[in-house]
């Protein structure tokens, strides 16, 4: 079950809470190819109100009842580590829980398990989810197009802020249907979501089976 809004209530007794609104397709769409079923899948207005956001979560009708609480979030320009201790003192500091976890891409035990994954992971290059969706496509025939155009662009006086978004644009920009976001892009299938480079993120959402 997805939703682009915070709840009034939470019904299920699994909750994944990602940074975007646009993203919550991509992760219903992991977790349906896993069989990961009865989860509340629901996204933040970005990075800059994540930590504002977070902790209302714990005050939502039904919230004490789930068993599982996953957080995902992008890396940005933090480190890795950087950015997980951001989530974790969010946790620590606005909010009564009290099983928070130690490290990326593991859930610790309690009541609720909570988990923090930061994407794209430990063996992905880049700053976020549009990093590990261009590494499942990069043998894709249209990359070498994707990869000219923005070598091009790189050369402007005037360059894309961000060129992992750039390049995802312009990878969605030559299906055959054009995609908007990354959420869109994987109801029609244009991730590969078999790829073995999003095996590590599988694997911290096995935890809400």
């Amino acid at each position: 079950m997805a939703d682009s809004n915070l709840p009034e209530e939470i019904r299920n007794k699994k909750l994944l809470v990602v940074e975007g609104k646009d993203d919550i397709g991509f992760f219903v769409e992991v977790l349906k190819k896993q069989n990961i079923l009865g989860v509340y899948v629901t996204g933040l207005d970005g990075k800059n109100r994540f930590n504002e956001e977070l902790p209302r979560f714990t005050k939502i009708s039904g919230f004490s009842n789930i068993t599982h609480f996953g957080i995902i979030r992008d890396k940005d320009d933090k480190s890795q580590n950087d950015a997980f201790k951001s989530v974790a003192n969010t946790l620590r500091k606005k909010t009564n829980l009290q099983n928070i976890p130690t490290k990326h891409g593991q859930f610790a035990t309690g009541k609720p398990r909570i988990g923090i994954f930061i994407m794209p992971g430990d063996s992905i290059e880049g700053n976020m989810l549009e990093d590990l969706c261009l590494k499942t496509v990069e043998k894709h025939e249209a990359m070498s197009c994707v990869n000219e155009f923005i070598s091009c662009v790189s050369t402007l006086k005037t360059k894309p802020r961000n060129m992992s978004k750039a390049k995802t644009h312009a990878f969605l920009a030559v299906q055959q249907e054009l995609a908007n976001s990354i959420g869109l892009a994987s109801e029609k299938g244009y991730w590969d979501f078999s790829s073995p480079v999003i095996n590590e993120l599988r694997q911290f959402l096995n935890n809400l089976k």
